[in-house]
């Protein structure tokens, strides 16, 4: 099976083929994935679990140059605004797409995920909808036209997409908490919504059921997709029901609306299709612009948000090929940004939670659900390889793919897609073959093999369901009667099932049958579960530890780690967790995005000795981003390398772990692998800007935390 982390561009896509050139570069002597090694030695299994110590790093955190889902146009400041999903930025294009920099925000990120946008044409204003489990900000925030945050607000309800319309009110389709769109005025001064008109059905008796894009005409008319009922609604200003377009031919997962008042046109994103579909201001259909793919002009899982530039040209948010593609009105593609793409490091990671260790070669499995993708990993660190991109069919589609587990016995992988189909998918070892797809419902957290059994934990409501994998046949299933689950793992010896709770400090013991044994309090809130012998592991993302109970006695009896933190020993937001083959505790980090290795040790003997670094000589930059590798060495062993990376035009310092350029000197960290006392390591910046100057300061950190000297490059980007 070839590698790839992608598909692979046509012969004649020279864009995309030259946007590959820097996955192209770094892979090519990688080993094929699934491809079995020499089985790793089983002298660290013994020893207490309590008395291991942090070895190593695998991975780190790596970012696309921009995961376009959100997408407006300022006719004020003639810009593209451009919502970066997986790094919680939004970042401003010329309609050239040139990139000019990101909103400002206190917190280096919008404290969120950025979804849909809005702009007021009068002045330029940018509205932005924020989501996600764990944000700081407030539903919607608010920017002035050069970016600079003005407040955020409150909604009576969650905002995923929103749009202003030409008098500056500000619309709100809630599409998940509740099915009703409502009308806002916004006031600078006290910083407030005030709520305007409220719809709450489609027209009199017909309920609107989930609702998505949003987009207003210039006599203030409303237009919102219905995922639901597959269908467009419009309503006047002040909220009553004018038509509805559909339902055919829209196909389904509808999301961006834009109209073109000049032209008369209603555009859909009609995601189930993969292109834009165009009405006429009546509702009429009158045809469709890109479908489904991976080439230049194809969506790979249909449009996200969509925009209108003066010119009438169609732009549409490609977020599952981290790029925004625009098209003349009679459905001719005209360009891509950016071009060539910024992808992120093929070893980095953008958010993992699930991860599992592959019984014969001690390979580190993970996956990446803001990368949409499994990487395969060996235990020293080195990328083996990677399968999957966005999409909601197999055999490559994975929809936020959260859990994933090795059959210790035939080596298949299962993998489970968070928000939807494909969901739980199994492969063969080397993703050749798609095994099946169990019928159960989504929201699957966590993946465990037991007994020739696959285990599927369901996050909310909260259930485990035991599948027989050959058969797909679900055999038995226990419902939670404690609200919304974390993380599994089954006792080997009696089939226990050790359960956390997703939000407060509780651990349940269930027997096979369905009976709760015990119910444990943890020092805080536990996520991934792992058993060596008697000994239980649980990741615990209040305190960052690893905390150990006695599988016998229930008992807590110490903890693994320096708590919460990036540096090398602690942990930040610990989620799943597997024993090796060799003994060895593999951790992976959801917010530090990577795997944190901890064994019997013991810990090298003290020492101040400086590690060294060195830089792989030639020409650094590839496919436009700059991509630097080399060595390290140090008898203790390297615990990090480290860029940091200066725009000389600006002086900003690009942060690896915020995606985004900062004005602190700022480090980020590299991938690292290999013999720790002679380690290879690489690091890619992936939002650099053509006919740019970059001062690049690269540092190694040793297992005491000695720090190597500077090596230093400028680096131009033609």
């Amino acid at each position: 099976m070839n590698f790839r982390a992608f598909a692979a561009p046509s012969p004649g896509d020279s864009r995309r083929r030259a946007g590959m050139a820097v996955l192209a570069a770094v892979i090519a002597a990688l080993t094929l994935i699934g491809v079995a090694g020499p089985a790793p030695a089983g002298a660290a299994a013994a020893g207490p679990v309590a008395s291991y110590v942090p070895e190593r790093i695998i991975a780190a955190p790596s970012f696309p140059g921009v995961a376009a889902w959100g997408l407006a146009y300022n006719p004020v400041s003639d810009e593209l605004i451009v919502g970066d999903y997986v790094s919680r930025q939004v970042r401003r294009y010329t309609r050239g797409g040139v990139y000019l920099g990101d909103l400002r925000n206190a917190g280096k990120t919008i404290g969120g995920v950025a979804s849909a946008l809005g702009v007021d044409p009068r002045d330029g204003a940018i509205y932005v909808a924020v989501t996600g489990e764990g944000r700081t900000s407030l539903d919607v925030r608010k920017y002035d036209k050069d970016g600079n945050f003005l407040f955020d607000l409150d909604m009576p309800g969650a905002a995923t997409w929103l749009t202003v319309d030409h008098d500056g009110n500000l619309w709100v389709p809630e599409g998940f908490s509740g099915s009703v769109v409502r009308k806002f005025t916004v006031d600078d001064a006290t910083k407030s919504a005030t709520l305007q008109v409220l719809i709450t059905e489609a027209k009199p008796g017909v309920p609107m059921k989930v609702l998505t894009g949003a987009a207003a005409d210039a006599q203030g008319n409303i237009y919102v997709a219905d995922v639901g009922n597959k269908v467009i609604h419009s309503w006047t200003s002040t909220g009553q029901w004018r038509f509805d377009i559909g339902p055919a031919p829209i196909k389904g997962d509808l999301r961006g609306v834009a109209v073109d008042d000049e032209l008369g046109r209603i555009y859909l994103s009609d995601a189930v299709f993969g292109g834009i579909r165009y009405f006429d201001m009546n509702g009429v259909y009158q045809g469709a612009i890109s479908g489904l793919g991976m080439n230049d002009g194809e969506f790979t899982d249909g449009a996200r948000q969509l925009a209108v530039g003066p010119d009438h040209h169609v732009f549409g948010a490609d977020y599952g090929s981290f790029r925004v593609q625009e098209f003349l009105p009679d459905g001719t593609f005209v360009k891509l940004f950016p071009d060539p793409g910024m992808r992120p490091d093929p070893a980095g990671i953008s958010q993992a939670r699930g991860l599992d260790v592959d019984p014969v070669t001690g390979d580190v499995l993970t996956v990446d659900a803001f990368g949409q993708r499994a990487n395969r990993y060996s235990a020293q660190g080195e990328l083996l390889g990677q399968y999957g991109r966005r999409g909601s069919s197999p055999p490559e589609g994975m929809n936020y793919p959260k859990a994933l587990v090795v059959n210790p016995t035939t080596r298949d992988i299962w993998i489970s897609s968070f928000e939807g189909p494909p969901g739980v998918v199994g492969y063969s070892a080397d993703f050749s073959t798609v095994l099946g797809r169990p019928n159960i419902p989504r929201w699957v957290g966590d993946l465990e093999f037991s007994g020739g059994k696959l285990y599927a934990l369901e996050r909310r409501p909260g259930a485990v369901r035991v599948i027989n994998p050959s058969t797909l046949a679900v055999e038995r299933t226990w419902t939670s009667p404690y609200g919304l689950l974390h993380g599994l793992a089954v006792d080997p010896a009696n089939g226990n099932m050790w359960i956390t709770h997703d939000s407060k400090p509780l651990l349940y013991v269930v027997s096979p049958a369905g009976k709760t044994l015990k119910t444990l309090t943890l020092p805080g809130v536990g996520w991934g579960v792992a058993i060596k012998g008697d000994e239980v592991a649980v990741s615990n993302t209040t305190t960052g530890y690893i905390d150990l109970l006695s599988r016998t006695t229930y008992a807590v009896t110490g903890k693994l780690g320096l708590g919460n933190g990036f540096t090398f020993g602690k942990l930040k937001t610990p989620s799943g967790l597997q024993f090796g083959p060799d003994g060895k505790l593999y951790v992976v980090e959801q917010v530090s995005s990577r795997v944190t290795v901890f064994g019997p040790g013991p810990s090298p003997a003290a020492e101040t000795v400086r590690p060294q670094v060195s830089v792989a000589a030639g020409d650094p930059v590839t496919g436009g981003q700059i991509v630097l590798t080399g060595t390290a060495t140090d008898a203790s062993g390297i615990a990090f390398v480290e860029a940091r990376v200066r725009d000389l035009t600006t002086g900003r310092y690009y942060d690896g772990r915020a995606a985004t350029y900062v004005t602190a000197s700022t480090w980020s960290a590299g991938v690292v692998w290999g013999d720790l006392t002679a380690a290879s390591w690489r690091y890619t910046v992936p939002a650099t800007l053509p006919s740019r100057s970059y001062a690049v300061s690269i540092r190694a950190i040793d297992r005491h935390g000695n720090v190597s000297l500077l090596a230093n490059r400028t680096i131009a980007v033609p």
